[in-house]
């Protein structure tokens, strides 16, 4: 294979991969104007994005083993033809139910591509290379979610909700034929008659599914605490019971399910048995903390500059705002790339756990409120100015610190789970670290999520009560509250937001004690991992 053709499987990859990851952004800055036009209410329209999150989760899982049983190439166009006809769909749907059936239709291709895409590019590189494979198919996927609302917002405002769906099938249809152009021809002599794993697909499947709906509860609204003084109402959040219930029975038959895969499964759907090797299990550990910490920041700043800043940002300004962060995941990528080889995934990894660990710190000196009650009150009877928190200017470069900081310690740790495997083993692999990061992403989303809405909602109570006691009692201050409304949302939101900074601080901590037990530049590296050939179940060899 010539090298010119490994970087053009690489750019094929991630040419699939694109839409997949900019649809779970794009969608959510025009879900008011999808709401108004369907007559849905709020929770109805939260499904439109938690089905398509629970089916990518559900299919991701066997992505991997279903390439491996049915050729890559094979199941990458398929991932991309069902993505692009649920695309179609969306767009067409007649009501909000036609709607998220065809979300949940499309997330299952999508679903197939997120494993399949990674495994195409690394084994097309040799293992000395796999840092720059992992950097080719990096860049879109970081850039995706930081872009995803800009063009969202724009295609919304100019053209209508449905153009949101439509932008896929150009781009769907260019994949397939580049694809089929360029990606090598699957091995006629896959091992395809071994027997399918049925039994861990339904376990992995209703496992996976049962604890991101129980995560999703959790900042769903409930429609029975919505008052005409909180019209909006509060969320489910972490004491609903329905949460604790299938977040537990997910972990019960994610247990079942692994005790199967280990014990029992002679061509096992997730193959768990690679967390026997140190590698993989400690960049997975790492991994997992990482997101589990940051990754909550790709909600929370879009959150910040729409719902708590004043003057509120648009959609389409607040991805503008967002773009440090995306050039930064694209300078950490060249920076990991290039590095990881020379200094070796231990240091690389460090790097970006100190850069995240300082953009924190710095993100929760400058995010933070600029009055009191006092002096919201003061400010209010005088008309004097209230000063603005934190704008896009001030925080353009701790944006791009931590687009910097986050993508180096996913290329590093990424690459060390993955440059030892080949065939069936990537593939596998591939489905088990990208199915358990999003299982942690979505819980860091969710606990990110919900602090903000309580200590913003705290520091907004704590707040009114001393404006009301300032001013003589309730009846003397409602004027003056109603009058401060604006400003006491976003001196509390601002509050809540240093609150969480503070805490992704502390977390890095954490993520720094684990990235010592990353191996050095020096350590001997571990043979290739390949299904064992005299087997013929798919089982693989541990590496030492």
């Amino acid at each position: 294979m010539q090298k010119t053709n490994r970087y053009l499987i690489a750019l094929v990859a991630a040419l699939g991969l694109i839409p997949i990851v900019l649809d779970s952004t794009i969608v959510t800055v025009a879900l008011t104007p999808i709401r108004t036009a369907l007559q849905a209410d709020v929770n109805t329209a939260q499904w439109i994005v938690t089905g398509y999150i629970l089916a990518n989760a559900a299919t991701v899982a066997i992505g991997g083993y279903l390439a491996s049983r049915f050729g890559r190439k094979r199941m990458f166009i398929l991932g991309i033809a069902l993505f692009t006809l649920g695309s179609a769909l969306c767009g067409f749907a007649p009501d909000i139910g036609w709607l998220i059936a065809f979300r949940v239709f499309q997330g299952i291709g999508g679903g197939l591509l997120l494993p399949i895409g990674p495994a195409l590019a690394f084994d097309a590189f040799p293992k000395e290379e796999r840092a720059r494979a992992s950097g080719l198919i990096g860049v879109p996927i970081l850039l995706a979610p930081v872009f995803g609302p800009i063009l969202g917002g724009y295609l919304n405002d100019a053209l209508g909700w449905h153009s949101i769906f439509f932008i896929n099938l150009p781009v769907g249809v260019l994949a397939i034929a580049a694809a089929l152009a360029v990606l090598p021809r699957d091995d006629a002599e896959a091992a395809t008659t071994a027997r399918f794993d049925y039994i861990g697909v339904v376990l992995s499947t209703l496992g996976i599914a049962a604890i991101l709906y129980g995560i999703t509860l959790v900042t769903h609204t409930n429609p029975a605490t919505a008052t005409a003084a909180n019209p909006s109402g509060d969320l489910y959040g972490w004491g609903y019971w329905p949460v604790w219930a299938l977040f537990g029975g997910g972990a019960v038959v994610l247990g079942i399910f692994a005790l199967y895969e280990l014990r029992f499964s002679h061509d096992p759907a997730l193959d768990l048995r690679q967390l026997k090797r140190r590698d993989f299990l400690v960049s997975n550990l790492v991994s997992w903390t990482a997101v589990l910490v940051t990754y909550g920041l790709l909600v929370l700043m879009p959150l910040y500059f729409e719902a708590v800043r004043s003057p509120r940002l648009s959609a389409q300004d607040t991805g503008l705002a967002m773009v440090p962060l995306g050039l930064g995941t694209l300078a950490g990528t060249i920076f990991a790339a290039a590095l990881y080889r020379a200094i070796g995934p231990r240091l690389v990894t460090l790097v970006g756990v100190a850069i995240s660990s300082v953009s924190a710190w710095l993100l929760a000196h400058t995010i933070q409120p600029t009055a009191n009650a006092g002096q919201l009150l003061a400010a209010v009877q005088s008309q004097a100015a209230i000063p603005d928190v934190a704008g896009p200017e001030a925080l353009r470069w701790l944006l791009f610190l931590v687009g910097f900081g986050f993508v180096t310690i996913g290329i590093a740790v990424q690459t060390l789970a993955l440059e030892a495997l080949t065939g069936e083993a990537l593939a596998k692999a591939s489905s088990l670290v990208i199915s358990t990061k999003l299982i942690f992403s979505s819980v860091g989303v969710a606990i990110i999520t919900s602090i903000f809405e309580a200590q913003a909602r705290s520091r907004g109570t704590t707040l009114v009560t001393q404006v009301i006691t300032l001013v003589g009692g309730p009846t003397g201050g409602t004027g003056s509250v109603g009058a401060l409304q604006a400003q006491l949302a976003t001196q509390a939101g601002a509050y809540a937001i240093q609150n969480i900074f503070w805490l992704i601080f502390f977390g890095s901590f954490v993520l720094l004690a684990l990235a010592l037990f990353l191996p050095g530049r020096n350590r001997d590296a571990a043979p290739a991992v390949q299904p064992e050939a005299s087997s013929g179940q798919g089982s693989v060899a541990i590496g030492a």
